[in-house]
């Protein structure tokens, strides 16, 4: 196999790589009379993806360049790291790649990658084969009842509200509405984790066929994969499924130059976990109501205080001013003249107070003694003219 590809097409190999390698940790490639198939599969053997590029993709294509027999093209699988290297960044490779040159060396079974960029740079990769075999999945799209064609914004957008966390979306389709939801174990407490749902309405698609109505489960990774990929390549999405437990297709295609598949796997979602969330959300409403009514009760609780007040008041703190207390006697003492006041008329309740007054003592007084700076000057035996005449600081002037 021997084929050239345009500079402009090479940043479209590129992406295409990048959205592989998002799969698989390996590449297939096969080669045909009239395209070139890149296939991988992921490790769970749970998503598929396959791209194939047609005839008209290249600016020279021969699929069977070193092979004698008319009828054998190529047949290889590469490592994905290895791809990689050739396309590190398939943003600009339009701007600095004239022309990419793939092609098969049969004596040392490498796959080789020229790259010949501007002003007379070529950079050449070699690739070591690791095995001679090709890949293929089994799935139908063609006989399905179901059938959506929208942008890949919608989606793109849609899935920005989910959590990072998040690793499957269930979808539920029928004939009036497109709901997206997060998938939740049945074994997660889901008053501990974020549900999200969103309704997509039928009308801001472009095509919207619902045959069956179905609910089906499959994982976010690859969906947002394949998502950036028609993102950077501007086209639009088509979506093709059945029922639970068939794969759902993706299909990205620039008319008659490539077309992609995306395979993912589906799973039926746990009916209980999903109908469980009505149950779990009366509950909650039921101990609130519970809370309430407690809280409504006539009963209130004494407060509690693991702090001894009595303790901490004999201790010396300074955000309090402590006065003496008069004791018991005294207190009885005041109580007697108090009843007794009563008896004498208005002139000795008066007296009586005051004598009260005075057995409380005042308030303390600082124990610091401040000492006055001028002193001298507020003594009434002071004489200012005891200084005159007397020079305490001379002038720093000449004059």
């Amino acid at each position: 196999m021997k084929c050239h590809i345009p500079g402009p097409n090479v940043k479209v190999l590129g992406r295409t790589i990048h959205a592989l390698a998002r799969f698989g940790d390996e590449l297939y490639l096969e080669s045909s009379p009239d395209a070139i198939l890149l296939r991988t599969l992921n490790a769970t053997e749970s998503a598929y993806a396959m791209i194939k590029f047609n005839k008209v993709f290249f600016s020279y294509f021969n699929y069977n360049f070193y092979s004698t027999d008319d009828k054998e093209g190529l047949k290889c699988k590469i490592s994905m790291k290895s791809a990689l290297n050739a396309f590190k960044s398939p943003t600009h490779m339009d701007k600095q790649v004239e022309n990419l040159e793939i092609k098969l060396d049969p004596e040392s079974c490498k796959l080789i990658f020229i790259v010949k960029c501007k002003h007379g740079i070529v950079k050449t990769h070699f690739v070591s084969i690791l095995d001679c075999k090709a890949m293929q999945a089994v799935y139908s799209k063609d006989l399905v009842h179901n059938r959506i064609t929208c942008s890949q914004k919608i989606f793109t957008e849609a899935l920005g509200n989910f959590q990072s966390s998040d690793d499957q979306v269930t979808i539920e389709a029928n004939s009036n509405s497109f709901i997206m939801r997060n998938y939740i174990d049945c074994n997660i407490d889901l008053t501990k984790v974020i549900r999200t749902q969103i309704n997509i309405k039928p009308s801001e698609f472009d095509s919207y066929v619902i045959g069956t109505e179905t609910i089906i489960t499959f994982t976010l990774k690859e969906f947002k994969a394949l998502l950036a990929f028609a993102e950077a390549l501007s086209l639009p999405l088509q979506l093709q499924f059945e029922i639970t437990g068939k794969p759902i297709v993706f299909i990205v295609h620039n008319g008659t130059t490539f077309e992609a598949h995306f395979v993912l796997a589906t799973s039926k979602p746990d009916t209980n976990t999903q109908a469980s969330s009505t149950p779990n959300s009366s509950s909650v409403e039921r101990k609130r109501k519970e809370v309430h009514s407690k809280s409504n009760s006539p009963i209130k609780k004494k407060l509690h205080l693991d702090v001894d007040l009595s303790k901490c008041l004999d201790d010396d703190s300074h955000l309090f001013n402590y006065i003496d207390i008069p004791i018991e006697k005294d207190l009885n003492n005041i109580d007697n003249l108090v009843h007794n006041n009563k008896t004498t008329g208005s002139q000795s309740i008066l007296h009586d107070n005051m004598e009260c007054d005075n057995i409380i003592p005042g308030s303390p007084t600082s124990k610091i003694k401040i000492k006055a700076i001028f002193k001298r000057c507020f003594e009434s035996t002071f004489d200012p003219r005891s200084i005159q005449g007397l020079v305490l600081a001379e002038n720093s002037d000449s004059e």
